[in-house]
């Protein structure tokens, strides 16, 4: 089984979010990263297309992002941000990848 770590700052950005949010995305993060393999793709579980410092992965919940890294056994959550049309959103500040 892989074991799931948090970086600082996505753990501030989680529990900065609201119980029914968090509770969806523990719950998704749990059943996509951790029970299956992090590194499949599919329509809403995939690769960066461009290169980024932050993460090497994505996952999509609803409007919500959680970008990660793979290391072995470890999946690495990196940033998690809300998006709005083309705009990403972490921490209330668009962000760029």
């Amino acid at each position: 089984m892989r074991s799931l770590v948090f970086s600082p700052a996505a753990l501030r950005q989680y529990k900065r979010l609201s119980a029914r949010v968090r509770a969806l995305l523990k719950q998704t993060i749990y059943e996509r990263l951790v029970q299956e393999d992090p590194a499949r793709e599919d329509r809403n579980r995939f690769r960066l297309r461009r290169a980024s410092a932050f993460a090497d992965f994505e996952l999509r919940v609803q409007q919500w992002r959680v970008f990660y890294r793979v290391q072995e056994s470890v999946v690495i959550v990196e940033l998690i941000g809300r998006k709005e049309g083309n705009s990403l959103f972490v921490e209330g500040k668009e962000f760029l990848l």
